[in-house]
C-alpha cells in the first residue's frame, strides 16, 4: 500500500494503442460502501488496480476486490498519469468515488481529464448522489419541485439560490453560521432547516432547527433541507435509518479463532457499528514434522477423507501444499468433510466443494453422526486425516474410530491467548462506553475477561446460547439476551428485539430516548481533610 500515487509517466494524456486495459469510474455512495451498486460490485471484482479516496476504507475495499488487486489512495496531480500508464500497461483500472461521478461537483475532475484521452476504454457506473441521499437518509419525501445548491467552497449571496418547494444545501460546518446568515433573509431567522451531519453512517444526527439555531461546527459535511418533508410527525413515519433498533450502537465483540465478519454485517443491518477485539492469535505448530508427513500422505494417496474442523485449518493445508509447488489439484480423489460456514467458505476460495457438511447442528460432534461408516467392501482405505488446532476434538475422533476408521490427527496450528487491546479500547470497555458486548462462545468470555476486564454493568451482554451465558454468569455477568439459536443471525436479531423493547419502555415511562452508554453518571463524593 502506498500513501499516494507516483508520476510514472508524462502528464499530457498519450494516444492509446488497443490494450486489454480499461478504467472504470465507479460511484459507491456516501457514508456507507453498502450502497455500491450491483455493476460497481462486479468492476471492483475485475480490477487489477483500484484507487479510492483519502477517506476510504481501505480494508473493507480490499474484501470487495481479488487478492491480486493494488489499492491506492488518490494522489491528486499524479493521480491521471498513473491511470493511464496502468491503463496502458493492459491493466483494469477502478476509480472509486463516495458519490456519483457527474452529479457531485468535486468528483468530475479526474473523469473529465481522462476522457480526453483518445482511444482510452472507460467507463462509468453511477452511484448514489449526495442530495438524494440527504433526503433518503434524512427521511424527507421531497416534492415534484427539489433543488441543490453545494455552498462548500463560497456561500453565495440569497439572490442566487434556486428557487424550489424543496432546497437541499451542502456546507461546511465552519460556513454554517454565515450561510444562516444568508438563509434568514429569504426563509426568516425562525424558519424551520432539517440539519444532518453524517449522513449514511451510523453517527448520523439529524435535528429540526430554525435558521436562527444554525451556529457553525468543525464538522466536514452538513446538510440543511427546507420544504414540506421536513416536518418530525412525517419524518417520523419514514425514519427507517435512525429508526433502527441498534442505531448508533457501539458493540463490542470479542473474538476467537473465528471470523466475525458475518456478525459484524448482521449488527450493521440492525444499525450498529461493531468493534472486534481479538481474545486469540494462531500460530504454526512448534514442530513442522508432523504436518510435512501428513501433507506428503495426501500427495500419495494415504487418506481416503480429510476433514477440516475450522479455516484455519484450511489454510494451514493450502499453506503446505503451496510450499511444495501444490494446489488444491492435490487434493483430488480425496473426500472431504467440513465443520462450519467459515470452512465451507474458506475451501470455496481454494475451488472445492466439501463433500460432506452436518444438516442437524454444523458441529465436530454432529459430523461423526453423520460420517459414513467404514465398509471394507468398498472403502479402499480406511484413514481420515484431522488437521485441527493443539486441542484435540474428541467428539469427533472417538465417534470416527467408532465407525470402523483408523483416524489420524495432526496438529495444523495452535491458538494462543492474543495480547491486550489498546489502553482507550480496554477504558471504553470498562467505563461502559460501549452499549452492548456480543459473546459467541465460552472461550471468548473467559478470554476477553482475561485480557481487556469485565463489561461495566451498564453494558448490555448478548450471548450466543446457553453455554455461553453460563459462561458469563459464572464470571460475574447479568446476561440480558440469550440467542434463540447459536447463529450469528439469531444473535444480532435478539439483541436488536432487546433494545425494541428497552426503546418501547423508555416512552411508556415517559424517559428520553437514550443508549446504554448515555447512562446518568454518579459523581463521586470527594473527601476534602482539613489541614492544620
Amino acid at each position: 500500500m502506498t500513501d499516494s500515487l507516483e508520476p510514472t509517466s508524462p502528464a499530457s494524456p498519450p494516444e492509446f494503442e488497443p490494450t486489454g486495459g480499461s478504467v472504470t469510474f465507479v460511484g459507491s455512495g456516501p457514508g456507507d460502501l453498502g450502497l455500491l451498486t450491483l455493476s460497481g460490485s462486479r468492476a471492483l471484482r475485475m480490477a487489477d488496480l483500484v484507487i479510492i479516496d483519502e477517506a476510504a476504507d481501505e480494508e473493507q475495499v480490499s474484501h470487495l476486490a481479488p487478492a491480486h488487486a493494488e489499492v491506492r489512495f488518490a494522489g491528486g496531480d499524479d493521480e491521471v498519469t498513473a491511470i493511464l500508464s496502468a491503463v496502458a500497461k493492459g491493466r483494469k483500472v477502478v476509480r472509486l468515488h463516495g458519490g456519483d461521478f457527474f452529479t457531485d461537483a468535486d468528483a468530475g475532475g479526474v473523469l473529465s481529464e481522462v476522457l480526453q484521452a483518445a482511444g482510452l476504454r472507460v467507463n462509468v457506473v453511477p452511484g448514489i448522489n449526495r442530495w438524494s441521499a440527504a433526503l433518503s437518509f434524512g427521511a424527507v419525501a421531497a416534492s415534484s419541485s427539489f433543488a441543490a445548491l453545494d455552498a462548500t467552497l463560497e456561500v453565495p449571496p440569497i439572490d442566487s439560490w434556486p428557487a424550489a418547494e424543496t432546497l437541499i444545501v451542502r456546507a461546511t460546518g465552519e460556513a454554517s453560521a454565515r450561510l444562516a446568515e444568508q438563509a434568514a433573509q429569504r426563509f426568516g431567522a425562525d424558519g424551520p432547516c432539517l440539519s444532518l451531519t453524517g449522513v449514511g453512517s451510523t453517527g448520523q444526527v439529524s435535528e429540526l432547527l430554525t435558521w436562527g439555531e444554525v451556529e457553525a461546527s468543525d464538522v466536514d459535511e452538513c446538510f440543511y433541507i427546507v420544504g414540506p418533508g421536513i416536518e418530525e410527525s412525517r419524518r417520523q413515519r419514514y425514519a427507517w435509518f435512525e429508526g433502527k433498533p441498534l442505531f448508533d450502537w457501539r458493540v463490542v465483540a470479542p473474538s476467537t479463532k473465528d471470523s466475525l465478519d458475518p456478525l459484524v454485517e448482521e449488527l450493521a443491518h440492525y444499525g450498529a457499528s461493531t468493534e472486534i477485539v481479538a481474545t486469540m492469535t494462531i500460530e504454526p505448530p512448534r514442530t513442522e514434522q508432523a504436518m510435512e508427513r501428513a501433507v506428503r500422505g495426501l500427495v500419495d494417496g494415504r487418506y481416503l477423507w480429510v476433514v477440516f474442523t475450522s479455516p484455519h485449518a484450511v489454510a494451514a493445508i493450502a499453506e503446505r501444499l503451496d510450499e511444495y509447488g501444490l494446489d488444491s489439484r492435490a487434493l483430488s480423489g480425496i473426500n472431504l468433510a467440513a465443520v462450519g460456514r467459515g470452512t465451507v467458505e474458506a475451501l470455496a476460495r481454494m475451488g472445492i466443494k466439501a463433500d460432506l457438511v452436518p444438516v442437524v447442528e454444523n458441529t465436530t460432534g454432529a459430523l461423526a453422526h453423520e460420517f459414513p461408516a467404514y465398509d471394507d467392501l468398498i472403502d479402499p482405505l480406511d484413514r481420515v486425516l484431522v488437521p485441527s488446532a493443539d486441542v484435540a476434538v474428541e467428539p469427533l475422533l472417538v465417534g470416527l474410530s467408532k465407525l470402523g476408521w483408523e483416524v489420524e490427527e495432526v496438529t495444523a496450528y495452535r491458538t494462543v491467548r492474543a495480547a491486550p487491546p489498546p489502553p482507550e479500547v480496554r477504558e471504553d470497555i470498562k467505563a461502559g462506553n460501549f452499549d452492548a458486548v456480543v459473546f459467541t462462545s465460552a472461550t471468548a468470555v473467559r478470554n476477553m475477561i482475561g485480557i481487556a476486564g469485565k463489561p461495566h454493568a451498564a453494558t448490555v451482554v448478548a450471548a450466543i446460547g446457553p453455554a455461553t451465558a453460563a459462561a458469563c454468569e459464572i464470571h460475574g455477568l447479568r446476561v440480558d439476551v440469550t440467542a434463540d439459536a447459536p447463529t450469528f443471525e439469531s444473535l444480532a436479531e435478539s439483541l436488536a428485539r432487546f433494545a425494541d423493547r428497552r426503546r418501547q419502555d423508555q416512552v411508556d415511562a415517559g424517559l428520553p430516548l437514550t443508549k446504554p452508554s448515555q447512562r446518568k453518571r454518579r459523581r463521586r463524593r470527594k473527601t476534602v481533610e482539613a489541614t492544620a
